[in-house]
């Protein structure tokens, strides 16, 4: 069973991207939590017993028992301490967070277009090499939706999700029924995936005033956009363009999700 993964990142325009000032010089860090569990995150404060870390731009608010002793107790000192403002790394993979003012204006994403826009291109492909069309499994379909929805809100991108669990196991969990039984009687042991990560958004350009930025133009991507940018993607990539060539797979089934600026996607083949 082959899994893959890839990022793809959102085309922008030649103006200067600057982050905001973070009062938590050193705040972007590795954490850990009682179990080992790892998270790169920046440390937003306390709240009580409370500590707020952010990731992909969504802060997430959890124990601050959750996190191991040295990372506690770290998390104290910057609270205590803060260091003098510091540009926050960007990740030049991640398309700049989108401000709660532009995110009220941003059209809505059809995702269940998208899906239907993936399918189709990944069918056209396949058609054009004479490779068997996929057929929708909405089994499959939904089990990839929760493995999107899932990456956005637990702050992960990976196949296996922060509970050890990968497609197959995911699918078990669901209770998808082709693993006793497929639908067209071929023996399939388990499900294949592509995971990808779009922009919400294509470009922007800073509008600016006495030298200030006042707002942003923003491009947003269609939900056309977003499909062939997601396929385009898979297909560059050796390893995603070998899930979506495989003959021996007959159903497919995609998963959309949009959370801020990110438009989280899941294949799952079977």
């Amino acid at each position: 069973m082959k899994t893959t993964v890839f990022a793809v990142v959102c085309l922008l325009g030649s103006n200067l991207l600057l982050a905001a000032a973070d009062p938590f010089a050193d705040s972007l860090r590795t954490w850990r939590d009682v179990n080992g569990r790892e998270i790169q995150a920046v440390f937003k404060g306390l709240a009580g017993d409370k500590v707020k870390l952010e990731k992909d731009g969504q802060v997430y608010i959890f124990p601050l028992s959750q996190l191991s002793a040295a990372d506690q107790s770290h998390a104290r000192n910057l609270q205590a301490s803060p260091a003098k403002s510091a540009p926050v790394p960007v990740d030049p993979r991640l398309p700049p967070p989108l401000s709660d003012l532009e995110l009220q204006v941003a059209p809505d994403v059809n995702v269940a277009l998208v899906e239907q826009l993936v399918l189709k291109h990944i069918n056209e492909i396949r058609k054009a090499r004479n490779i068997n069309v996929l057929s929708n499994n909405d089994e499959i379909a939904r089990v990839a939706r929760t493995h999107s929805m899932d990456m956005a809100t637990r702050g992960f991108f990976s196949h296996n999700n922060p509970d050890g669990e990968d497609p197959t196991a995911r699918a078990r969990k669901a209770g998808f029924t082709g693993l006793v039984s497929s639908p067209d009687g071929q023996p399939r042991l388990g499900l294949s995936e592509n995971i990808g990560r779009v922009g919400r958004y294509a470009s922007f350009q800073r509008i600016l005033r006495d030298g200030k930025m006042i707002r942003r133009r923003i491009r947003w991507q269609t939900e056309a956009t977003m499909a062939e940018q997601l396929v385009e993607g898979w297909m560059a990539s050796p390893p995603h363009r070998a899930n979506i060539l495989d003959s021996a797979k007959a159903y497919l089934g995609v998963g959309i999700h949009v959370h801020r600026e990110h438009v989280f996607a899941t294949q799952n083949f079977f």
